[in-house]
C-alpha cells in the first residue's frame, strides 16, 4: 500500500484504494493547518470523497488521522530501509553513528508526508505506530551509542539513554526546521556533525 503514496498525485485517482486516499489528503491538509482545523468533510472534499464514504472507511476523525500518521511512519521505515541497503556501513561504531543518522535523515527529508511525524500539528498520537517508530529510532541510537562506548569511541562513562534522548531530540528538531521549510543542505550538515556531540575527542 504504502509505495503508492509519494506519487499517487500522478496517479488515475482509481487506481488508489480510498482508505489511502484520505490518509494522503489529511497528510496533505496538515502541512498548513493543525488537527483542531480541519474537518473529516474538507479531508473527503481535498480528494474527492463522500462524507459517508469517508466514515465508511474511519469512524471519526481521529481514527482518520491516526491512521494518515502511521501510514507516514510506515512509509518512511520503508524509504530508510531502502535507503540503508544501498549505502556502506562501515566497521567503526561512531562512524555508524554518524552513518546511520545521516541516512535517516536523507529518507525523511525525500519522504514529504514524513512532516507529520515531526511537526507539533496537535495531532493525537498516543498509541499510534508514529509514537512507536519514534521510541524505535533511539533505541537504534542508544544501540550504537553501546558499542561506541565499548570501543572507547565515546565516554565509557556517558549515560547511554541521556545521550540517545539529546541526539533524537535534536534530529527531531532540525527536521522540524526542514518541513517549516528550512533549508534542506544545511540541515543535513547539522545532522552530520552531531556524533561529534558524544566523540571523546570532543
Amino acid at each position: 500500500m504504502h509505495r503508492w503514496v509519494n506519487d499517487a498525485s500522478g496517479r488515475d485517482t482509481k487506481s488508489v484504494p480510498t482508505d489511502l486516499r484520505l490518509m494522503i489528503a489529511t497528510q496533505e491538509l496538515l502541512r498548513d493547518q493543525d488537527y483542531s482545523q480541519i474537518t473529516v468533510e474538507e479531508v473527503a472534499q481535498h480528494c474527492g470523497v463522500a462524507l459517508r464514504t469517508a466514515f465508511h472507511h474511519f469512524d471519526s476523525k481521529r481514527e482518520l488521522f491516526k491512521a494518515a500518521i502511521d501510514n507516514a511512519a510506515i512509509v518512511l521505515v520503508e524509504a530508510m530501509r531502502r535507503h540503508y541497503e544501498s549505502s556502506p556501513w562501515p566497521a567503526e561504531p561512531l562512524s555508524q553513528l554518524s552513518t546511520f543518522l545521516r541516512l535517516s535523515a536523507e529518507a525523511i527529508y525525500a519522504t514529504p508526508s514524513a512532516h507529520v511525524l515531526f511537526r507539533d500539528l496537535g495531532v493525537p498520537r498516543s498509541e499510534s505506530f508514529a509514537e512507536r517508530w519514534h521510541d524505535t529510532f533511539e533505541q537504534g541510537v542508544e544501540q550504537i551509542l553501546t558499542r561506541c562506548a565499548a570501543d572507547a569511541t565515546i565516554d565509557p562513562d556517558t549515560d547511554i539513554p541521556a545521550a540517545a534522548h539529546t541526539i533524537t531530540g535534536a534530529m527531531r528538531g532540525i527536521h522540524a526546521a526542514v518541513f517549516d521549510r528550512g533549508d534542506t543542505a544545511q540541515a543535513l550538515r547539522m545532522v552530520g556533525r552531531l556524533h561529534l556531540t558524544v566523540s571523546s575527542d570532543s
